[in-house]
């Protein structure tokens, strides 16, 4: 007979490929083990071992019932003093939009981004933000009725050096392995290609790859439009464009609240027009516990670059001789905060775009707010990843056509 054996951990309910069966109750710890499928004839008196992979698990410690009701209740309770900061949104400058600020810099705080999306902080966190998105967009994709009969791509618009992408792209497709679906391609692009981390990145996994080019959200080539956008095609192929014949999901990661309102009509326009579906997630929304968040980041981060970036002297100049990253991130987070726009304030830019009357939309039991506008359905919904104040903000797209 055959034999799965994990081993080298102490308890385990989780492997991906395996067991997908965590709860927003749990206590998550994640670390290396190692599958084992053993082949133990009758007569044998030891296994042969037939197969062997490392694995990232995942363990979990379930959390009693009460205290779980007990921490439902005073997240709750937070979140109703949590209120949105009074006015509109602003669009502030960035530390890291400027181009007198150095590019190592720069790239220094992209890194310490990424470390914010795919690292979990203990207790405050029970899992990666990265892996909140992936089950977010794991979940829009099966929502839509044909993306497991036609080829779709997710395009990463304003990648930076890769950002979640890699990490999402990885949980996103082992979760459809283990359903049995077929895996998904992600690309990274950006207006100034960071070719080397992509490379580094593309090298990791069959299903990430790049465009090499710039390209501008707002007027993207025709590499990377869907295969369902109106125009002459044949035209199009003998001036010398050809996409790949699939079908596009946009994606927005921490990206779209850098975009002020007439750069955001351009992009929301050239969407609707050339993908056929899309995502927009930011790691703040624009609430006064999202701020408050964002002050404390100058001392979050004195406190785990020595732990994230141990082996960068550049980081740690940075952090603790010179705290320019500190502020930095301070700063451009507060910012972020400010320039997040609400689910109505991105209604109202569809509206503009599409020229078209105010419509309906509808509040699910779990706050998610669904509305329709065109041959579009938009969704939207908060995330708690970070306790108790941290919210993720979704919103996502897809044509009514393509709704399961």
């Amino acid at each position: 007979m055959d034999v799965v054996c994990l081993a080298d951990c102490a308890f385990l309910s989780e492997a991906p490929n395996l067991l997908r069966a965590i709860s927003r109750s749990d206590v998550i710890t994640r670390f290396h083990c190692k599958l084992y499928v053993l082949h133990w004839p009758h007569f044998a008196r030891f296994p042969v071992v037939t197969y062997s992979q490392q694995l990232f698990l995942t363990a979990v410690t379930p959390l009693s019932p009460i205290f779980e009701t007990m921490k439902d209740t005073v997240t709750a309770l937070i979140d109703t003093v949590n209120v949105k900061v009074p006015g509109g949104r602003w669009q502030l400058f960035e530390f890291c939009d400027l181009r007198a600020v150095p590019d190592a810099v720069k790239h220094c705080a992209q890194n310490m981004l990424t470390a914010h999306w795919t690292k979990r902080l203990p207790v405050l966190q029970t899992r990666p933000p990265a892996a909140l998105a992936s089950d977010a967009i794991a979940s829009a994709l099966d929502s839509i009725k044909d993306a497991d009969q036609s080829d779709w791509t997710i395009i990463d618009f304003c990648s930076g050096a890769g950002g979640p992408v890699p990490l999402i792209e990885n949980l996103v497709n082992n979760q459809r392995r283990a359903r049995g679906k077929k895996p998904i391609t992600f690309r990274l692009s950006d207006i100034y290609p960071n070719l080397d981390a992509w490379m580094e990145h593309a090298a990791r996994s069959d299903h990430l790859s790049f465009v090499p080019q710039p390209v501008d959200a707002s007027s993207p080539p025709f590499s990377v439009i869907s295969v369902s956008t109106a125009g002459d095609k044949d035209a199009a192929f003998d001036e010398g464009y050809e996409s790949d014949g699939s079908k596009v999901f946009r994606l927005f990661c921490l990206a779209f609240h850098h975009f002020d309102d007439n750069m955001a009509q351009h992009v929301l326009k050239s969407t609707l027009q050339t993908s056929d579906a899309f995502a927009i997630i930011e790691l703040q929304d624009r609430r006064v516990g999202s701020l408050l968040i964002m002050i404390l980041e100058f001392w979050l981060l004195l406190l785990v670059t020595i732990f994230y970036f141990r082996h960068s002297s550049l980081h740690l100049l940075l952090t603790y001789a010179i705290p320019l990253l500190p502020l930095l991130h301070s700063w451009d987070g507060f910012v972020s905060c400010l320039r997040t726009r609400t689910f109505d304030e991105f209604l109202s830019l569809v509206d503009r775009v599409q020229g078209n009357p105010k419509g309906d939309y509808n509040t699910s039991r779990r706050g998610d707010v669904m509305a329709a506008r065109g041959d579009w359905l938009f969704m939207h919904s908060r995330r708690l990843h970070t306790w108790p104040l941290g919210y993720m903000e979704v919103t996502f797209g897809r044509k009514i056509s393509t709704v399961r």
